[in-house]
């Protein structure tokens, strides 16, 4: 149980046959992660010719040939970026660091936490997302916010709706399994203050970065009573602020942000209504049924690490860091911490709730999504399948987000009796 088989994938997320770069069988997670970041360009997040400009250059069997490109291209944006702010032209700057940003985020896909580049990479990315964000500080009101929790401060940035104190409904999202909090901000952060909701981005246990701040933010130290308590701590600062509308609390998330956030809306009445893509109510379940190949989580740790080793790069590097990010060195580790912690029972859902799944998703997802929809309590819920006739049938729908955001918002603003402008 050493190895797996060629086009072997880390999971099922989208349809083989809408490949748009990266065409051999074996770069699917290539390709899929590619298209995730086209889906920025509606953002300003890259452009179309820089972004097929890099592609175009990348050895797709090379980490480091796409850790360099991307690498460069970011590099050369940033510096653009911080000629104009010199000059005083703030939007021309933030536009051009929010490229950065991405293309540095493009670059650290490739790394693997064992790399020297690991956190310099990281940390470039935050600090590219902080100056968009500040160049853009009239446009994009916000606040950089530190959550604690038993001595643990975890970093989130607070998207305002409006400059005012005026309460509004407001948004907790959380990360899936590869995004950090400034890639919510693409999965409907921006979408949020654009209807007139308030967002929190922020990084948590469980999530991808704050091992990044503190490396003993691990599933270890944060069995599910404490990562419910982080949970609720992020709650009670929200409910707190004079500009959050407490009857009007919404939690999302995306990937395994789907799971993170059922759990939470499970364990908190708390919130007004849950949108998750897809819920999953059984992470063990997921695990052993499919989202990933059983050989991954199967066998011995020696086992699991020779059948990740063999992957190509970018599956490789994906779940070293999913192993990093739990604290553990192996996915066959992992799996009893995710039996103990990552568990809920659909009918404790009692929000407005809005499943979503995509049709090229695995089976087990499309089963949890379906079971969690059907026997969740709400009594205010909805199913909506990303299908490949709209263009939306892609995990988390990053292939057609406008249209999700328009169905996801549309939900929200009946479902709270909301209408932002």
């Amino acid at each position: 149980m050493g190895s797996v088989e060629k086009g072997d994938i880390v999971a099922q997320r989208m349809n083989p046959k809408s490949r748009l770069f990266f065409m051999d069988p074996e770069d699917e997670d290539l390709d899929f992660i590619f298209q995730w970041f086209v889906g920025w360009i509606a953002y300003g997040a890259g452009t179309p010719g820089e972004l097929f400009k890099v592609a175009r250059k990348i050895d797709p069997k090379s980490a480091v040939s796409w850790t360099t490109e991307f690498g460069n291209e970011a590099k050369k944006n940033e510096a653009i970026a911080e000629a104009c702010l010199e000059k005083g032209h703030r939007i021309s700057a933030g536009q051009t660091f929010l490229r950065a940003f991405a293309y540095y985020r493009a670059a650290y896909c490739a790394i693997d936490p064992a790399d020297e580049s690991f956190f310099p990479v990281y940390f470039k990315t935050v600090h590219c997302f902080t100056k968009y964000l500040d160049a853009m500080s009239k446009q994009l009101p916000h606040e950089y916010v530190e959550i604690e929790y038993k001595g643990y401060k975890f970093p989130g940035v607070f998207l305002k709706a409006e400059n005012s104190s005026k309460p509004k409904p407001t948004i907790f999202f959380h990360n899936g399994g590869e995004s950090h909090k400034e890639d919510t901000f693409f999965l409907g952060g921006k979408d949020a203050v654009e209807r007139g909701y308030n967002a929190l981005l922020i990084d948590l246990p469980y999530d991808v970065q704050p091992r990044s701040y503190n490396p003993e933010i691990t599933a270890k130290n944060f069995p599910k009573t404490d990562l419910l308590g982080a949970y609720h701590a992020v709650t009670d600062f929200l409910v707190a602020r004079p500009d959050v509308d407490a009857k009007r609390l919404v939690v999302s998330g995306d990937s395994y942000g789907g799971l993170k956030s059922t759990l939470n809306a499970a364990n908190d009445d708390r919130f007004a209504a849950l949108v998750a893509s897809p819920p999953v109510y059984s992470w063990p379940l997921a695990i052993k049924n499919g989202v990933m190949p059983r050989q991954f989580v199967m066998g011995d740790a020696e086992d699991s690490k020779r059948a990740v080793n063999s992957l190509p790069w970018l599956p490789r590097t994906t779940l070293h860091r999913v192993c990093w990010m739990h604290g553990f060195d192996s996915l066959t580790e992992w799996l009893p911490a995710a039996e103990n912690n990552m568990e809920l029972d659909p009918r404790d859902i009692t929000c407005a709730f809005l499943s979503i799944y995509a049709k090229a998703e695995g089976p087990e997802l499309v089963r949890q999504a379906t079971e969690c929809y059907e026997k969740a309590s709400s009594k205010n819920k909805s199913l909506w399948i990303g299908k490949a006739e709209d263009g939306a049938d892609f995990h988390c729908q990053i292939n057609n987000l406008s249209l999700r955001f328009q169905v996801e918002f549309d939900f929200l603003d009946e479902a709270l009796d909301y209408n932002g402008y």
